[in-house]
């Protein structure tokens, strides 16, 4: 894990920045603790090391799962449904068929919010009992504002790499520090997502880390917040925490699948809490429990 200093920075992104969405007001916001983070995304072994499956048994437990969770549409904000149905899996039948590769090398992926809270949890109490934990901290998910302050490390451009362009191919500034949809499919081995070209998470921790030794914070898997989704305040916070209630768990940073627009460090992304996808993992923090 990376230490992550107290700070502060401005928050959402200009209007000038190529792809921005209306939900990104820039807003200036302190962070009064510093705190550790993850310098990739929770791999498979990890994943398997405190939950004791890897990616095919979780998935297997998932389809399995005929509990119905929210999966709010436009039309029914408390429409139930089980997961399996929602992501239109098939609960018999090989689960392989929904899988890309399954090296342990690979960010977790198919965990959903909850997941991600149940592995913090475990994790957090383990490293308590093993006295490995400093004292008043936890593991859990980020902030929104906790990651994009990581994920900014300090520079104000759409990456830390620099500004996309606003017309043309966008390689030159997110070749070397993200896995999105233009570069994944190159040289991809194995099984692969998708009817196109082969395509999936890719190893984590092999592209250029930002200047706080975060890598993969742009591409490979959307990760989740611990946030409900919101709109952002418009004036300056400190410690921001999102809303209390919400019906949507903010994602950032973009996927193996994403447009360049997607892997800016303010792109905001929605999705239900239960959502499990092949395109969405998490990363741990390590924070100051007040």
């Amino acid at each position: 894990m990376s230490w992550i200093p107290p700070g502060t920075f401005t928050m959402g992104s200009p209007e000038s920045e190529p792809g921005r969405h209306p939900d990104e007001t820039e807003h200036q916001v302190t962070l009064t603790h510093g705190y550790w983070m993850g310098q990739t995304e929770v791999t498979i072994a990890q994943w398997r090391e405190v939950m004791g499956t890897d990616v095919r048994a979780h998935l297997a437990q998932v389809i399995a799962d005929d509990t119905l969770y929210n999966f709010p549409d436009k039309n029914s904000p408390d429409r139930k449904r089980t997961i399996r149905d929602f992501m239109g899996m098939n609960a018999t039948g090989d689960i392989g068929r929904y899988l890309a590769n399954e090296d342990d090398t690979l960010p977790m992926y198919f965990a959903n919010w909850n997941d991600a809270i149940e592995f913090c949890a475990r994790l957090t109490q383990r490293e308590r009992e093993a006295g490995r934990l400093p004292a008043g901290y936890r593991y859990s998910l980020p902030t929104e504002a906790q990651w994009e302050y990581a994920a900014r490390a300090g520079k104000k451009a759409a990456t830390f790499a620099g500004p996309l362009p606003a017309t043309g191919d966008a390689a030159d500034v997110i070749g070397d520090i993200a896995w999105y949809g233009a570069n994944t499919p190159k040289d991809y081995a194995g099984k692969g997502l998708g009817r196109g070209a082969p395509t999936g998470p890719r190893t984590a921790g092999v592209k250029k880390a930002n200047p706080w030794g975060l890598r993969d914070m742009t591409g490979n898997l959307w990760e989740w917040c611990l946030d409900w989704y919101g709109p952002y305040p418009t004036g300056s916070v400190t410690d921001p925490k999102g809303p209390d209630t919400g019906t949507f768990r903010v994602n950032r940073g973009g996927s193996f699948g994403s447009v360049p627009a997607s892997v800016r460090s303010a792109n905001r992304a929605t999705n239900p809490q239960a959502e499990a996808s092949a395109y969405r993992g998490f990363r741990l923090a390590l924070t100051y429990a007040d």
